[in-house]
């Protein structure tokens, strides 16, 4: 399982937020969006959403610049995760990351990543278009964005044709 990783494909993409509610709910137990470990930039007028969601990289930048050590990848899920005993609330790791997927809870004054739902990415079950997939990377759709190559229709989730 450690070796799973979230791909995104964003052209099925509808912009229903699904998956920013499910994550918010599943971390935070409401709706907030700011509770939530994925971000969807939406284009409601070129339709290209953007997605911002944690790579699970193998040379994280955001543990890098955790000078309190922080951020660490759980051995079994493979997730880089905060450890919110640990962590100093200075910020560098949101200003670390190049994806943009480290956020910053105001609320809670804690920096906020993905950490797989433990395994289990509840984004992933969440999302009616296949927008979303917890794939190997070895898996041959991961190169097109995490979508098999049968799968990359512009048309599907978008109500057109």
């Amino acid at each position: 399982m450690a070796n799973l990783r979230l791909c995104v494909n964003p052209v099925p993409c509808t912009g229903c937020l699904n998956c920013v509610v499910v994550c918010a709910q599943n971390r935070a137990g409401d709706h907030f969006p700011g509770a939530s470990a994925i971000s969807v930039l939406l284009d409601p007028f070129g339709g290209e959403h953007r997605h911002l969601y944690c790579r699970q990289c193998e040379k994280p930048s955001c543990a890098a610049a955790c000078a309190s050590g922080a951020i660490s990848r759980n051995l079994v899920t493979g997730a880089m995760v905060i450890d919110e005993t640990l962590c100093v609330r200075c910020g560098e790791c949101v200003s670390a990351c190049p994806f943009r997927a480290v956020f910053w809870r105001d609320d809670l004054d804690l920096p906020v990543k993905c950490d797989l739902c433990s395994g289990a990415p509840r984004c992933v079950a969440a999302c009616r278009f296949g927008v979303i997939r917890f794939l190997s990377p070895d898996h041959p759709g991961f190169a097109f964005r995490g979508m098999p190559e049968s799968e990359q229709d512009a048309q599907l989730g978008r109500g057109e044709g």
